[in-house]
């Protein structure tokens, strides 16, 4: 390994790893791969294809455990196959995998490096990386061979694959692109940081984090009995404010020491008797909007929960909806018409806990508070990526809003997928391909409000359908560069107005928010890919130290038509750098010809112009400069060619040296020209 720690630590903190495309930022696997191979861990062919319906082969899978592990080169010149020679491009990556265990030889000493790897094989392989021992109790359908169940079984319980019909066929590159994208996300994710673990009951554990987070996948989470044995997680759930998770798993042991592995760090606690007691409610308040918010001492069961039947209201009120909160122990139920001022008795009953204990009946009172606005549509539009945007006068019904059976389209167009925003009033929709120069129709009816007040009336919009839509923009990631600069990576090349367009919403410094009132942005296309821009920022230091090693810091990015904003999707985490952001300085100086030589720069640099270069026979004349061949002080490049007025000749050596005035893109840090107060020369040969 590059990065020095045990080998098992490492893996503890990868357990975590491969959840299926579904739960991975909605990303096709083409848009995985081109994030795996801008990271290095992915290479296409030579003829720039990805081949992802290929069949893998051993040497291929080898390649990119090596380089998604991090494992490090094999010194040694000796082949440990006979049909590895040192001089095969997959030497190094196999030597590397097999002296970690995680592949072997075939037979009679061969790797067998062209043959294909089956899905079982896959799964096989990727159990020994992580070290999961124990069973699941995920059923394998589909054949397997014997020998590959258990690692099938634990594959399909963390979601690396989905199921199959049979496990012996070969795995695709696509399917290795899937699993090894999850793998990257999950290890380059911040690690949770935990305040506290504690038994709620026996199968119930409460976790609290210093500091928000903002997903919680159960398979984050690893709990092992003291000999060692896996213990099945069934749920993990968040809460609202992210800064609790309830985990529920199988039955546990009373008074055993169980070791509860978050993100790889453990935490030790004594299992609870077996749970007998019921649920219990707390509190009822009456919220705006004829809305009803119950709250219980524990999480209880979302099937019963949200089961009107299981509530009723006096003095002629129904109720009308039940949604149970992320955490599970709030209720909010949306009533009918309420009088103001006037009291009213709710009954609840034959809610269960997580543990399936059926709560005592229980009546309360509430006071009645009247809301009778009723939601509308305020606003619609057709969005150039085909997508329609609908605002709501106010937050609506969630479940609702997410419902294709609210929304109906005409001329033969469906909705594909329907994505509520952050602000709970406005959605985005999804829709098949559209046709140019048709009329298309939305419909939408009968949502209600978080006070159960259905729409004021039925909403018709129409619009002329897309048939060449703009792609949309997601952001993939973002990785830090220096101390000042990030490296921001798309799903798709950017035009030169969207780099243009583009901003830097918010920073966040380990969750705390940073005022951006005294900092600046630049922002250019990263050299060697349309995909990616970099941003680099400064205060009233030109150059300063602003994200610092050891520090966690999300940032947001907006301002560019069609970029993907919703659940969060415009925000990503990345740490800080002791890393410099050097000044630029001129790295290579090469003859062209007699009458030119090429410039190189360490970095994209601007305001060049002839007058900045001077150009001398060592320790002799000056030569005159015809011009600098980019004759425009403004224009951003990495490189220059001079033109010479007077020749350069073979077997004499010559000299270059710049004034002040060259400048980094930004325009912020000036060409380094000197060491200390001697003045930089970069010494060449002349031609003929």
């Amino acid at each position: 390994m590059r990065k020095v720690m045990s080998f098992g630590l490492v893996l503890l903190l990868m357990l975590s790893a491969v959840t299926p495309v579904a739960f991975a930022a909605d990303l096709t696997v083409d848009q995985k791969y081109e994030v795996l191979v801008n990271k290095g861990i992915f290479a296409g062919f030579s003829d720039g294809s990805s081949r992802l319906n290929e069949s893998m082969t051993r040497e291929q899978f080898a390649a990119v455990l090596f380089r998604l592990l991090e494992l490090s080169s094999n010194q040694s010149t000796a082949s440990k196959y006979n049909d590895v020679l040192k001089t095969r491009w997959s030497f190094d990556e196999i030597a590397a995998v097999s002296a970690a265990g995680l592949m072997k030889g075939v037979s009679n000493g061969r790797f067998e490096p062209l043959t294909k790897v089956s899905a079982e094989q896959l799964a096989t392989v990727l159990v020994r990386t992580y070290g999961i021992s124990g069973s699941s109790s995920t059923k394998v359908n589909g054949y397997v061979s014997k020998w590959a169940a258990s690692s099938v079984a634990i594959a399909l319980d963390r979601k690396w694959f989905s199921p199959r019909a049979n496990y012996t066929d070969n795995a695709t590159r696509g399917l290795l692109v899937e699993a090894a994208y999850t793998v990257y996300e999950d290890t380059h994710k911040v690690p949770m940081s935990v305040k506290s673990v504690v038994p709620l009951k026996n199968n119930i554990i409460l976790i609290t984090f210093n500091t928000a987070v903002k997903s919680a996948d159960k398979s984050r989470f690893v709990l092992k009995d003291d000999r060692g044995n896996g213990v099945f997680i069934q749920q993990a759930t968040l809460s609202a404010d992210g800064l609790t998770v309830v985990l529920l798993t199988n039955k546990q042991n009373y008074n055993q020491t169980y070791s509860l592995y978050i993100d790889g760090s453990e935490r030790k606690y004594k299992a609870l008797s077996d749970d007998s007691g019921k649920p219990q409610v707390t509190s009822v308040v009456n919220l705006p909007k004829r809305t009803v918010e119950i709250t219980f001492q524990e999480p209880v069961d979302a099937g019963t929960a949200t089961t009107e039947g299981n509530y009723t209201i006096d003095n002629g009120v129904r109720v009308l909806s039940a949604n149970v909160s992320s955490d599970k122990r709030k209720v909010t139920l949306g009533t009918t018409e309420q009088q103001d001022g006037k009291t009213y008795k709710l009954t609840i009953r034959r809610i269960k806990d997580l543990s399936g204990n059926v709560m005592d009946d229980k009546v309360v009172s509430f006071i009645g508070n009247q809301d009778g606005n009723r939601p509308k549509v305020t606003s619609a539009k057709l969005n150039p990526d085909a997508t329609l945007t609908l605002v709501f006068s106010e937050k609506v019904n969630p479940d609702q809003a997410r419902n294709p059976g609210f929304y109906s389209l005409n001329n033969g167009l469906s909705i594909q997928r329907l994505a509520l925003q952050d602000d709970g009033k406005t959605v985005i929709i999804t829709t098949s391909q559209q046709k140019d120069a048709t009329l298309y129709k939305l419909t939408v009816k009968d949502i209600v409000d978080l006070g159960g007040n259905h729409m004021e009336t039925l909403s018709e919009w129409s619009f002329g359908g897309i048939s060449n839509p703009q792609k949309a923009v997601q952001l993939q990631s973002i990785g830090t560069m220096n101390k000042n600069t990030i490296e921001v990576y798309f799903n798709r090349a950017l035009s030169d107005s969207e780099v243009s367009a583009l901003r830097i919403q918010s920073v966040k410094d380990n969750g705390g928010q940073v005022s951006l009132q005294d900092w600046k942005t630049f922002v250019q296309r990263k050299s060697g890919t349309d995909h990616a821009v970099t941003v680099q920022f400064r205060t009233g230091d030109a150059n300063p130290n602003l994200l610092r090693v050891g520090h966690v810091y999300e940032v947001s990015v907006s301002n560019i038509p069609g970029l993907v904003t919703s659940d969060g999707a415009n925000r990503k985490s990345f740490a800080g750098t002791e890393v410099e952001n050097h000044t630029p300085y001129v790295k290579q100086v090469t003859p062209v010809n007699r009458n030119s030589v090429k410039v190189i720069f360490s970095e994209p640099v601007k305001n060049i112009s002839k007058a900045l270069f001077n150009l001398r026979l060592q320790g002799g004349a000056e030569l005159e400069i015809e011009s600098d061949g980019v004759n425009n002080t403004g224009k951003i490049v990495t490189e220059v060619t001079l033109q010479l007025k007077t020749p350069l000749e073979a077997g004499k050596k010559y000299t270059l040296s710049n004034d002040s005035g060259i400048t980094d893109a930004a325009g912020w840090n000036g060409l380094r020209t000197k060491n200390g107060d001697d003045t930089i020369y970069i010494v060449f040969d002349g031609v003929s």
